[in-house]
């Protein structure tokens, strides 16, 4: 079965199905939304395949079916096409009074196909639409000659063609045994020089195809394909056994190579995309992935020293163990020892104590170096781009935390530092820094509602008080110690330049700018002003600078005892 989809479904199909998609695909976007579907306005090729899609629906590979799913049009529905052809047989015959179609004439092409095969398909017919045909005249019992039945099969072969794209009928095809003998019959006919010019003309204007040699070319070129396409996203040709097909094929080159019998301009293909023709060549390409393998995993954790049951890599365990008892035996390639040892690799179980020393060296390193670029950039949470071996480490630090490995030791200092043990608490921390900076800057921790330079922070912290009992112990400590305000305010904010603007008019009404704390008329612009002379240290220069302008009064206001 998969070997028959395989035939059918070829880049041919793929290449034709495709291009007909994009066109039905271009034709439905001119289309205004809600408008119905005309068929007569439709390419007649485009016609014919989208009625063929309607058939073929269900046999469609999945990617194929999810691609039409994508399109807004229902292939099931086929009455328009069909209707539109009714009415065009229709005018014919008002115009003419018969249904005798031109046969040389190409616009009634098209039409007539149809009309044959309504007769042929009599019995797939709604029995409405036999009703509307009769009321037309059609005879269903025509007689058929032997030109009148290699013109059906022709059409049916057209139809063929229509729907997959090429002639390639497969051998004893189930689905129509009688096309896939008919087929054959030409092929023979046109091999003992007995078929006749005109039907030869007539299949060489489809593409058929002669020979089985043909036939074997298409095959081989599509499995070339699948083997390019395979080496260009793995960067190699190692077919897994999983895929029996290509598998087969490709043993099969290897076998017509071995026996001098394949094509030169295919070796040549072949050796283009690195194709490995022995199995020799596929073990030492194997030994080299596994040595890059083994070299980035020291970059990753500074040694050699693969467990055996090593859960991300278990094939790299193995072929380490398998390395050391090659070594023993004396089966080892010198190179290839030499090349290992080079690296660094573990001969002796006995050298692992002295391997942990150098591992716990390499963590503590490694920790010094996280501390340095906390104090660099203000953050435990390590980009790849500025540090991409550091980064990796502290991956690592919290897979092991996660899995119940990393030392009660190494926890205890990298929690002294504060770090962060998932994406999420560095987010968590970056803002509690941010807050602690805003802290040192304006005396509190009441950072007001979407503020202008830092909206992040804004939100953060008023999530901090709506979430408090979702909180860790260990955070809502750790906002405890800089005063954190856990009274929920929504309050709505008020530019400083608006504020001044009020300032500037109780001026101009009262002559001082004293306003009292609990001013009635304007409770805000009290505060407002009390504020700015708590702030002054760290208020913005310019903005002292428009205080003083209108004789803003510093000094501490006892109570008020002007009536306002």
């Amino acid at each position: 079965m998969d070997s028959l989809k395989q035939t059918l479904f070829d880049t041919k199909f793929l290449d034709y199905w495709f291009y007909h998609y994009h066109q039905l695909e271009a034709y439905l976007a001119q289309k205004e939304e809600g408008q119905l579907l005309e068929m007569g306005d439709m390419d007649a090729e485009l016609e014919r395949w989208v009625s063929i899609q309607s058939r073929l629906k269900n046999k469609l590979p999945v990617e194929l079916r999810n691609k039409l799913t994508e399109l807004n049009f229902d292939f099931d529905e086929k009455g328009n096409i069909w209707e539109h052809r009714y009415r065009q047989l229709t005018s014919f015959v008002k115009a003419n009074g018969h249904l005798i179609l031109p046969a040389n004439e190409e616009k009634y092409e098209v039409l007539k196909d149809w009309l044959l095969r309504q007769i042929q398909d009599k019995s797939y017919l709604s029995e409405s639409q036999v009703q509307k045909l009769d009321l037309l005249g059609v005879n269903w019992n025509i007689p058929t000659t032997r030109d009148q039945r290699w013109e059906q099969m022709y059409l049916k072969l057209k139809e063929f063609r229509q729907t997959y794209g090429h002639c390639q009928v497969p051998q004893n095809w189930e689905h129509d045994k009688t096309l896939a003998n008919w087929v054959g019959v030409q092929r023979r006919l046109y091999a003992a020089n007995k078929l006749r010019p005109d039907r030869e003309t007539k299949l060489n204007k489809i593409n058929f195809i002669w020979h089985f040699s043909a036939v074997y070319d298409a095959q081989w070129q599509q499995c070339y394909e699948a083997l390019k396409k395979f080496c260009q996203e793995h960067g190699h040709c190692r077919v897994p056994g999983s895929n029996k097909q290509l598998t087969s094929w490709i043993e099969n080159q290897r076998t017509a190579k071995k026996n001098k019998t394949l094509l030169a301009e295919r070796e040549t293909q072949l050796n283009e995309i690195n194709f490995i023709w022995s199995f020799k060549a596929i073990k030492t390409n194997s030994w080299n992935e596994k040595y890059q393998q083994l070299k980035a995993f020291k970059q990753n954790y500074g040694h050699c020293f693969v467990p055996v049951k090593y859960k991300e890599n278990p094939s790299l365990g193995n072929w380490v163990a398998s390395q050391r008892k090659l070594e023993a035996m004396g089966q080892l390639a010198e190179d290839k020892k030499q090349w290992l040892t080079q690296l660094g690799f573990v001969w002796n179980h006995n050298t692992q104590k002295q391997l942990q020393n150098n591992y716990n060296a390499q963590w503590n390193l490694n920790f010094e170096r996280l501390k340095i670029y906390q104090q660099v950039y203000g953050s435990c949470q390590v980009s790849l781009k500025i540090n991409p071996v550091l980064q990796r480490w502290t991956r690592w630090q919290r897979k092991l935390f996660y899995e119940g490995k990393l030392s009660a030791e190494r926890l205890a200092k990298l929690n002294e530092i504060r770090f962060p043990w998932n994406i999420q608490e560095g987010y968590w921390m970056k803002m509690y820094q941010a807050l602690t900076d805003f802290k040192q800057q304006f005396g509190h921790t009441r950072v007001p509602h979407q503020w202008e330079p830092n909206r992040q922070l804004a939100a953060w912290v008023y999530r901090m008080k709506l979430n408090k009992p979702e909180l860790t112990p260990q955070k809502v400590e750790l906002l405890n110690m800089i005063n954190f305000d856990w009274q929920q305010r929504r309050k709505t904010v008020v530019s400083w330049e608006l504020m001044y603007n009020r300032l500037l008019q109780f001026k101009h009404e009262y002559g001082h700018t004293r306003v009292p704390v609990k001013w009635a008329k304007d409770p805000k612009l009290g505060k407002w002003v009390s504020r700015m002379r708590h702030e002054k240290d760290n208020l913005y220069p310019e903005r002292i600078a428009s205080l003083n302008r209108i004789a803003f009064d510093w000094g501490n206001l006892k109570q008020a005892t002007t009536k306002h």
